[in-house]
């Protein structure tokens, strides 16, 4: 300080030279002192409520300086409107988190399915398919079957299902169309037979609801006895296409659910008119490759007309799979799934096959004789010739 008063010693300020200039800063002062001697009164005028009024005064000031969500003075209340933001974000990585895990489910759910179908050696066409049944038990829990249809699975011997009724059953039951092909004796009748009882629930009034083309009348009537027995304790009405009934009964009020027959008897009752398939919800045609082998493709044709429902599910089962059964195939389903057990083609592994060279038309003949001596055969030929 001594310093600085050693510099600015022997100044003097000269008020009268600088009068002028002297005299616009102290009006400014002046200004200011009235205009702080109103706001005083204002304040002295209302006892009481001064600080009050200066602390609201204050709140509105520092509520009013955000910019765009962000506050210049962190209050409670800025906290509080800036929450939201934060809540929707945390909204979001819920759902992506979930979304994930979902995902992830449906991948671990596909392994399972593709290491099931591998042991049961079942291919599919595509993805997306209905996983395959474990066991029966889960016809219940996941498709709601009723106990009457468990039981008499059980009481046939049907205990474990198997690999085509592991797949094609599923699909079925998911509303898929469905081109099966497994052996002979893996169990196809009943992979058609018991999705149909399960989607047809009770018997009804409304006409035939389900029709079953057979190759043969033999294979007919076996197939109208084995659902029968499954459809055992529900009132069902499962009938064959016999000609008796062909020729004395008024189809048009046939009382049936599930009607079975041959395509050429099936035409007949189309063609006259007695008979209306326009309800039918599942059209099944069983050992395909034989129903198209022996020339039926006009009457299937008939038949796959007259069942015009727009819904209706149909599905084609054969033990073999020629290339010209699948062509046509495509063109009586639409967007089928194929399910084929083991190889294509290929005899079945529980059937033991032997080649014999007879040399001549009568050592076919011994042959035959020799083979039938030793255990009890079955011969099945190509053609059935009638005497």
């Amino acid at each position: 300080m001594e310093k600085a008063s050693f510099l600015f010693s022997g100044i003097h300020f000269d008020r009268k030279k600088f009068a002028k200039d002297f005299t616009r800063f102290q009006e400014k002062k002046e200004d200011k002192l009235i205009e702080d001697s109103n706001f005083l009164e204002t304040e002295i005028s209302e006892p009481g409520e001064g600080k009050t009024s200066f602390k609201k005064r204050k709140r509105k000031t520092l509520a009013s300086e955000t910019i765009e969500g962000f506050t210049v003075f962190k209050s409670s209340k800025s906290a509080a409107a800036a929450a939201p933001p934060v809540v929707l974000n945390e909204e979001n990585d819920q759902t992506e988190n979930r979304l994930s895990k979902e995902k992830k489910e449906l991948y671990r759910q596909q392994e399972r399915d593709a290491l099931s179908r591998k042991k049961y050696n079942i291919h599919v066409s595509r993805n997306n398919v209905a996983t395959p049944l474990q066991s029966f038990a889960e016809l219940s829990s996941r498709y709601g079957c009723e106990p009457y249809l468990l039981h008499n699975m059980a009481k046939l011997g049907f205990k474990e299902p198997t690999p085509i009724q592991r797949q094609a059953i599923p699909v079925l039951l998911s509303d898929q169309e469905c081109f099966a092909c497994a052996p002979t004796g893996s169990g196809k009748t009943m992979a058609f037979v018991c999705p149909m009882l399960m989607k047809l629930k009770d018997a009804s009034t409304d006409g035939i609801r389900a029709v079953i083309l057979c190759p043969t009348r033999e294979l007919a009537v076996q197939t109208t006895r084995e659902s029968k027995k499954l459809a055992k304790g529900k009132k069902f009405r499962i009938k064959v296409m016999s000609r008796q009934l062909l020729r004395n009964t008024d189809l048009s009020k046939l009382p049936c659910d599930i009607l079975i027959s041959t395509p050429l008897r099936l035409r007949l009752a189309i063609r006259k008119k007695k008979l209306d398939l326009r309800r039918v919800q599942y059209l099944v045609l069983d050992e395909s490759d034989k129903l198209f082998e022996q020339g039926l493709l006009k009457q299937i044709d008939s038949v796959v007309k007259a069942c015009s429902n727009p819904s209706i599910i149909r599905s084609m089962f054969s033990a073999t799979l020629p290339d010209f059964v699948e062509e046509l195939a495509r063109t009586i389903m639409h967007d089928a799934v194929r399910v084929i057990v083991g190889r294509k083609n290929t005899a079945s592994e529980s059937v033991k096959q032997k080649l014999v060279f007879a040399g001549t038309e009568e050592g076919k003949l011994i042959a035959l004789r020799q083979s039938f001596a030793e255990v009890l055969k079955i011969l099945f030929l190509y053609k059935k010739r009638r005497f």
